[in-house]
């Protein structure tokens, strides 16, 4: 493999980086993961206010894919290393502040990484700021507060999800119709034909707290209305199916 030579070739392999971390398959998201998990040097890269991290390994070959990175023998951290300190002008150094940083990014993608690199040498960092996020990331709306990663992540896992249809035929099938959890909003009540059998599938279990071999179950989903999606997005813990269903009963009671 051949070691890049300028930034644009860096962070082109950065966004591919996240493409496997938040949209790959369970394999690629896996070793996406594992690579930030096993790494020692980071360009530690900020876009907007948000910090991310990417191991110098993987993103110091020219137009790296996991399965070139996983089939090739001559990968190796130093040879990267010194093509990214001639790119960034800058050698990686330990950085306690970054290092706090790098731990919660990982927590929040479910990552949970030693307490040093590998070979428990100390971690070290290259800083950089990229004036633009990435094109994948530019409809997301930023209602996370654990950064555009994990919105991606989460996103793409109910968008794709196939247990979210198996929930929707479940819930039509006890309830009769398909309406929020929360509010009791009905799409086709309010919009008629166009609204019929349309609701928002919600994953209840957050990226963070998954494990690698977990598979989501029909009573993981919840049902919610574009307004009620967006809001327990932004609450922390998110909200469980318990909680939903105390939401419904207060309101049934009628307390506030």
């Amino acid at each position: 493999m051949r070691l890049i030579n300028n930034k644009n070739q860096l962070i082109k392999n950065i966004d591919t980086l996240e493409g496997y971390l938040a949209e790959g398959d369970d394999y690629s998201a896996n070793e996406a993961k594992s690579l930030v998990k096993r790494g020692t040097c980071f360009v530690a890269y900020k876009i907007e206010r948000e910090l991310r991290f990417a191991p110098s390994r993987f993103i110091g070959y020219i137009d790296n894919k996991l399965d070139k990175h996983s089939a090739s023998d001559v990968k190796d951290g130093r040879e990267t290393n010194k093509a990214i300190i001639k790119i960034l002008e800058a050698k990686p150094l330990p950085n306690d502040k970054l290092n706090e940083k790098y731990l919660e990014y990982c927590n929040r993608l479910g990552i949970q990484p030693s307490d040093k690199g590998s070979f428990g040498a100390p971690r070290k960092f290259w800083q950089l700021e990229i004036d633009q996020d990435f094109e994948n990331n530019e409809d997301l709306t930023g209602e996370f507060p654990e950064g555009k990663i994990v919105e991606r992540t989460h996103k793409a896992r109910e968008r794709n999800s196939q247990v979210i249809s198996l929930a929707k035929e479940k819930f039509k099938k006890e309830k009769g119709r398909l309406y929020c959890q929360v509010c009791g909003f009905d799409f086709e009540k309010t919009y008629g034909q166009i609204g019929k059998d349309f609701i928002e599938g919600h994953h209840t279990i957050a990226v963070s707290e998954m494990s690698s071999d977990h598979k989501t179950k029909v009573e993981d989903i919840a049902m919610l209305c574009a307004n009620c999606h967006r809001m327990v997005h932004k609450k922390r813990p998110w909200l469980t199916m318990k909680d939903l269903d105390k939401l419904i009963n207060t309101k049934k009671n009628g307390s506030s």
